[in-house]
C-alpha cells in the first residue's frame, strides 16, 4: 500500500483522468451505467479504467467513482476555482462526504440528509456502493458536489475501517450543519 501521501495525490489524479475521461460522450454513458456495480459486473469499463486502477487497492471504490464522476455534468458544476499548488488544503481540511451533506442540508428543516448519513454509516461495502450513485445525483441536482478524491479514499477504507470514516463523516456533519437542524431532528422525534 502507498503512503498517504501518495495515495492521496493518486486520489486527486484519478478524479482528474476520469473527469478527462467524462469529455467523451460515449465513456460518460458507461461510466455511468457502472451505477454501484462490482468490478466483476463492469467488464464495459475495463478499458476505460484498468489502466488507471491497475494495482491500486480496491478497485471496486475506484469504479464506482468514476460511475458517480460520470453523473456530474460540467454545465452544472459549481465553479470553483482550482487549488493553488503552492498552497495546498491539509486533507483533513478537505470537506468529506459529511461535511457536504451538512452543506445540501443547509436551509432544509426536514433533515433528510442526516438520516441519510445516518443509514449510510450503518451499511456494507457492497449497499454503500449501492446506495451512494442516488444520493450523489440528488447533491449534484442541489449544487452540493463531493471532494471526490477524499470520498475515493474513504470508500477504499471503508471495509477495513468503516468505524473510523463514519465517525468522521459524522463529526463533518456535526460541526458544519447549522444548529437549527439539530434542534428541529430532536424535536420531530
Amino acid at each position: 500500500m502507498p503512503s498517504h501521501d501518495d495515495y492521496r495525490a493518486h486520489c486527486d489524479a484519478y478524479v482528474a483522468a476520469v473527469r478527462g475521461l467524462c469529455t467523451t460522450p460515449e465513456i460518460r454513458s458507461a461510466l455511468e451505467d457502472g451505477r454501484g456495480k462490482p468490478v466483476d459486473h463492469c467488464q464495459h469499463l475495463h478499458p476505460c479504467l484498468s489502466r488507471l486502477t491497475h494495482k491500486q487497492p480496491d478497485r471496486r471504490a475506484h469504479y464506482t467513482l468514476a460511475c458517480l464522476i460520470a453523473h456530474e455534468r460540467p454545465d452544472r458544476r459549481p465553479i470553483t476555482p482550482a487549488p493553488d499548488p503552492d498552497q495546498p488544503v491539509a486533507w483533513r481540511s478537505r470537506p468529506n462526504l459529511g461535511a457536504t451533506l451538512a452543506r445540501a442540508a443547509q436551509g432544509r428543516t426536514d433533515g433528510p440528509y442526516e438520516k441519510e448519513l445516518q443509514v449510510l454509516i450503518r451499511l456494507s461495502e457492497d449497499l454503500l456502493h449501492r446506495r451512494l450513485p442516488g444520493l450523489i445525483q440528488q447533491m449534484l441536482g442541489a449544487g452540493c458536489p463531493p471532494d471526490f478524491a477524499v470520498l475515493l479514499a474513504d470508500l477504499t477504507y471503508w471495509t477495513s475501517n468503516r468505524l473510523s470514516v463514519a465517525t468522521r463523516w459524522q463529526d463533518a456533519f456535526y460541526l458544519t450543519a447549522p444548529t437549527q437542524l439539530h434542534t428541529q431532528e430532536k424535536s420531530s422525534t
